[in-house]
């Protein structure tokens, strides 16, 4: 399971922090220096998660929303590579309490670690999943009508054999009556139902009641086609416009469509890279925009040598050039691309840069570096900026990939050490 090979590292109090702020955030742990750090983080290596930044991210994405439009986090893929337990856990602190997951085994795992809240899990869901859907309240995205007429049956089977029950009232009557979002395509043409197909699946969950959370669709290019996520939204709401007069509820908006300005005064929105400070691609524009709202990346990685070797390296001219070469125990397996061999960087705490040299093994990486270098120097792996050579969205550009496909390939062995500051 992951949360016995994720190792999750909190920093708690040093000292007692009694000032608490009014806007349900809550109090910040005391720092400690980045070299206790590695002693917490028990290795070389380690991810520093900024829990008050993703809160500071959320509420910035709100000044743009509606007053009444309530926030889903996303927060699949391991919450983009920040760990999903961590994150969601504080954001309950923080008074959230929608989230979204890609599969029913990350939700489970939310629930394990005692995450609270509606938590819907996206994609086309199968029969396979209903009873870990059913066991750990989970809320369902539905995009076809046999998975209702499955979810209906299992309901059935549950209620007669009540030996199966977790929770019961009365005469048997399970507590808890899963509800189910349905999907619509309105162009993305992936996981949801056609938009004429939406009266039949509307009617389907009528006649087995179950209830229906909300309706909801995704915008297949939020960020740079302006013109087609309109025509998205107006579908969306012109076939859903009379089960919202009844009361149902609607979302559409993501990252981009919420800073573009699309679907910000629905129901919900449900971003997702942006909360976590992720550009969604890595131009000047996109930065500015995301700073212009007070976005910011959450996520550094940082690293001290594990060895340092002098080694002679011979010239053009034969002669031979003494060289210091530190090794960093970190490589592929921790999610630092192979395709950086020759070409990534690291820098230091002021922002000097080393060259990573040779290729990037499973395990390991060498750099070159100066005679200041020691075994405690302390290195950015990635840097929680956009400007560094560094940064999340850089290292997309380098291996031809975004900031997001970055940050969500680390490795659940890379300790995270959560802080608040």
């Amino acid at each position: 399971m992951a949360h016995i090979f994720q190792r999750i590292v909190d920093i708690r109090h040093f000292r007692k922090v009694s000032q608490r702020k009014s806007n349900k955030e809550p109090a910040a742990d005391t720092l400690v220096c980045v070299h206790d750090k590695f002693t917490y983080a028990g290795r070389s290596t380690y991810l520093q998660i900024n829990l008050k930044t993703i809160w500071h991210n959320i509420q910035s994405l709100q000044t743009k929303c509606a007053s009444h439009t309530k926030v889903i986090a996303v927060i699949k893929a391991n919450a983009y590579g920040h760990g999903s337990v961590g994150v969601a856990k504080y954001l309950n602190k923080c008074g959230v309490f929608n989230f979204a997951v890609a599969t029913t085994y990350e939700g489970k795992e939310l629930r394990k670690h005692g995450v609270v809240g509606f938590i819907q899990v996206f994609g086309n869901c199968v029969a396979e999943e209903i009873d870990t859907i059913l066991e750990y309240n989970l809320t369902p995205t539905v995009t076809n009508l046999k998975f209702i007429e499955q979810l209906a049956a299992k309901l059935t089977e549950r209620k007669t054999k009540t030996s199966l029950l977790r929770k019961c009232i009365n005469d048997n009557v399970c507590k808890f009556k899963p509800s189910v979002v349905i999907k619509i395509d309105t162009g993305m043409s992936r996981n949801g139902c056609q938009c004429e197909e939406l009266s039949s699946f509307m009617n389907a969950c009528q006649t087995h009641k179950i209830p229906v959370h909300s309706i909801m669709t995704h915008f297949a290019q939020s960020w740079d086609d302006l013109e087609f996520t309109q025509q998205q939204l107006n579908r969306f709401l012109e076939v859903t416009q009379p089960y919202r007069l009844n009361g149902v509820k609607v979302h559409a908006a993501n990252s981009g469509a919420i800073m573009k300005g699309f679907a910000i005064d629905l129901d919900y929105v449900r971003p997702g890279g942006a909360i976590y400070g992720l550009a969604p691609d890595s131009t000047s524009d996109a930065y500015s925009e995301m700073e212009a709202l007070g976005l910011r990346p959450v996520l550094s990685w940082i690293a001290k040598p594990c060895l340092i070797k002098s080694i002679q390296t011979e010239k053009k001219s034969g002669l031979l050039k003494p060289e210091r070469i530190a090794i960093f125990s970190f490589g592929f397996a921790d999610g630092y691309s192979r395709l950086l061999s020759g070409k990534g960087v690291l820098t230091d705490m002021k922002g000097k840069i080393y060259k990573i040299v040779d290729r990037v093994a499973m395990d390991t990486v060498a750099v070159r570096v100066d005679d200041s270098v020691t075994v405690d120097t302390p290195f950015y792996v990635l840097k929680d900026d956009y400007s560094s050579p560094n940064s999340a969205s850089n290292i997309g550009d380098m291996t031809d990939n975004i900031a997001d496909a970055v940050v969500t390939s680390l490795s659940l062995r890379l300790p995270r050490v959560y802080v608040t500051h």
